[in-house]
């Protein structure tokens, strides 16, 4: 044996189970392999290497063989998704026209119960329906289909549950992983299946947000009342929720829901909000009373919404309540909005009275919407004499010079 290495290994006092080796039993713990040089070069050299060479040889070695590993795996991988999705296209594809032909006869033909049953167990033996791929696009279509056609909605839900989807959904339902029960109740809330509202009404205390949110926007499909579950629903909306409710309803409502007024009067101030943007979405006028109330309202998001969608609904009759509601108000952006929707709705009374509140105003950002609304309303008054007091102040004549001229900076 080599006896550069048996002195190192010596003299590190290498230690067997009954003491430090010796020359002749390090010799037996290498084996016969190190003797015969099959690996006791390499073992030499690594002891041989001196503290600058050691890296590279770890370098090529060990870690670029294992990324070429690697980056050969991920190109196999990536090789192999792709042909197995241009397969599934063409599986796909392969069924697309017979779908096709199916639903457009389910829909426009007009048949009985029975005959539709038939015509759907035919069917499947007709195209692989016990694979998954193949139910998850026949779902799909049925789920997409009246995107493109006026779909009956009881033949619509005749067609999903006699494919069997509404027992498959029904098994989700009850799924331990919340994604999985999302989508089952988002099938349920799309194909109308009313008979699982009391089911889904439970998600509506459940402790995961996500599956409490798409319980909500399917009970307001769902209920007979269609906002039920919104009067009596105690926490606050998302602005993904809302927007999600605003457009569900107005789809499925050309006309504006008969009971969408009592919204205004929930405890809830998001679900208050939301009766508000559902009036201005409809171009329903509120009363006086209750624009009064709603402008005046303790909450600053009902304020901010309210007196934004008096300039919108163009109500001239809200004049003296912006005005009044502006001398006490004290948040900037209610302040804003009431100075936007006195453009759209003022008179002369309220330009009177923003000119006279002109060269008071501290904050720039109101004093330019304040200079845009007289602006708007009295057009001259920048082109005559100013007082004394707006004649100083550059700032107001410069903010006068770009509502003018926007292009001017």
């Amino acid at each position: 044996m080599n006896k550069t290495l048996t002195n190192f290994l010596i003299d590190s006092q290498f230690l067997g189970p009954s003491g430090p080796l010796n020359s002749f039993s390090i010799e037996n713990l290498l084996g016969q392999r190190f003797l015969n040089g099959q690996s006791y070069a390499g073992l030499e050299y690594i002891f041989s290497l001196d503290g600058d060479n050691w890296w590279i040889t770890i370098l090529k070695f060990v870690i670029i063989p294992f990324i070429f590993l690697i980056s050969t795996t991920l190109v196999i991988l990536l090789i192999r998704n792709q042909y197995m999705s241009i397969k599934l296209e063409k599986r796909k594809k392969s069924i697309e026209d017979d779908v096709n032909t199916l639903l457009t006869e389910l829909i426009f033909l007009k048949e009985n119960g029975e005959h539709i049953a038939n015509k759907i167990e035919a069917f499947k033996l007709q195209i692989p329906f016990h694979k998954k791929w193949c139910q998850n696009y026949m779902l799909h279509k049925i789920l997409e289909i009246n995107q493109t056609f006026h779909v009956d909605q009881r033949l619509h839900r005749d067609i999903f549950m006699r494919f069997g989807f509404d027992r498959i959904s029904n098994r989700l339902l009850r799924h331990k992983k919340w994604y999985l029960k999302s989508l089952g109740i988002y099938r349920m809330q799309r194909m109308h299946v009313e008979s699982k509202s009391k089911q889904i009404a439970a998600f509506l205390k459940d402790t995961n947000p996500e599956i409490k949110s798409n319980a909500l926007i399917a009970m307001v499909t769902l209920s007979p009342e269609k906002f039920a579950a919104l009067r009596d629903h105690k926490e606050p909306l998302t602005k993904a929720d809302e927007m999600k409710i605003l457009d569900l309803i107005y789809e499925s409502q050309p006309n504006m829901p008969a009971n969408s007024k009592k919204l205004l009067k929930s405890t809830n101030i998001s679900i208050v909000v939301l009766g508000i943007k559902l009036m201005v979405q409809y171009k329903e006028k509120f009363s006086l009373i209750q624009m009064s109330k709603l402008i005046r309202f303790p909450n600053v998001q009902v304020r901010k919404e309210a007196t934004k969608a008096v300039g919108k609904l163009k109500m001239l009759e809200a004049n003296d309540i912006l005005i009044s509601q502006y001398h006490l108000e004290q948040d900037k952006k209610v302040k804003i909005n009431i100075l936007r929707s006195l453009k759209s709705i003022g008179n002369q009374k309220s330009a009177f009275y923003l000119e006279s509140m002109l060269a008071t105003e501290s904050n720039s950002d109101i004093k330019f919407e304040m200079v845009n609304c007289i602006n708007k309303l009295d057009p001259a008054f920048f082109d005559n004499s100013y007082s004394m007091t707006i004649a100083k102040d550059h700032t107001i004549k410069d903010m006068a010079l770009h509502v003018k001229d926007p292009y001017l900076v």
